[in-house]
């Protein structure tokens, strides 16, 4: 009697071991499968992502460029001169921004003879893709004085955001061989003296061979993603600040040389 429930028992034992890994097999089948449609997910998802940020375009050989828009607007370039003497299409940068329509969609290369332009300059974001282009040997200046604490036509203070000589809120922006200049004086103790030389808050912008001067707050690198190769920067306080995503390239060729004026 006793060798029969023995057998019982352990024939109970067997049946319920066999039932608790067939469980446990589907569990793990089961584990498995949402593990694979997870990632599968994911892949779609990612995959649908990068369509989404790339384009076909035409003259491209058929592979995906990842900003048409930009390579769209190179291929349809234009381009015109700004000289203080009268020889070029402009006599003022700001006359040869004017003269852009809104919403454009090709590069516009504005060639800037040498010079100093006191020009107190805004490129709006309805005007992208503009080039400012200086002479190498002989870089243009483009200059101003306001600070925070000068009114503007309102009668308030400009504030930071608008004392700059050149603010550009515009995509797709380029200055190649230019110098970009603030000359108000930074006076330790005083409030609202503020300067910017350039302020840049439009995306995908690059900077070539550029000089930004100034004391407190030269370059405002406001936001957005932003380019500087071999540039030279120079302030007293906080003269590169903002939340601009920016890559400053330094190496010894490339290069960016950054000057710290002692305070006045």
């Amino acid at each position: 009697m006793a060798s029969k429930s023995h057998f019982l028992f352990f024939l109970l034992l067997s049946i319920f071991c066999l039932k608790s890994s067939s469980w446990s097999l589907l569990d793990t089948e089961r584990d498995y499968s949402r593990w694979v449609s997870w990632n599968v997910n994911n892949h779609q998802k990612r995959a649908m992502l990068v369509a989404k940020s790339t384009v076909q375009t035409p003259g491209a050989g058929g592979k995906l460029v990842l900003d048409g828009k930009l390579r769209q607007a190179e291929m349809n370039s234009v381009r015109v001169t700004v000289s203080q003497d009268g020889t070029g299409d402009f006599k003022t940068i700001t006359e040869a921004i004017y003269s852009i329509p809104p919403y454009n969609t090709r590069r516009i290369i504005i060639a800037i003879k040498p010079g100093v332009y006191r020009e107190k300059i805004f490129i709006p974001r309805t005007v992208p893709f503009v080039t400012f282009l200086g002479d190498s040997s002989e870089p243009p200046t483009i200059t101003g004085n306001d600070t925070a604490s000068v009114s503007g036509k309102d009668g308030k203070p400009l504030r930071t955001y608008q004392s700059a000589t050149v603010a550009v809120d515009a995509n797709y922006f380029v200055a190649i061989n230019m110098k970009f200049e603030n000359t108000a004086p930074h006076v330790i103790g005083t409030k609202q003296g503020q300067a910017v030389a350039l302020r840049i808050s439009g995306t995908k912008a690059a900077f070539y061979n550029c000089s930004f001067f100034g004391n407190q707050d030269t370059l405002y690198d406001h936001k957005g993603l932003h380019y500087f190769n071999n540039c030279f920067i120079q302030g007293s306080v906080d003269f590169i600040f903002g939340s601009g995503r920016s890559f400053y390239e330094v190496s010894l060729r490339p290069y960016c040389y950054f000057l710290l004026r002692s305070g006045s």
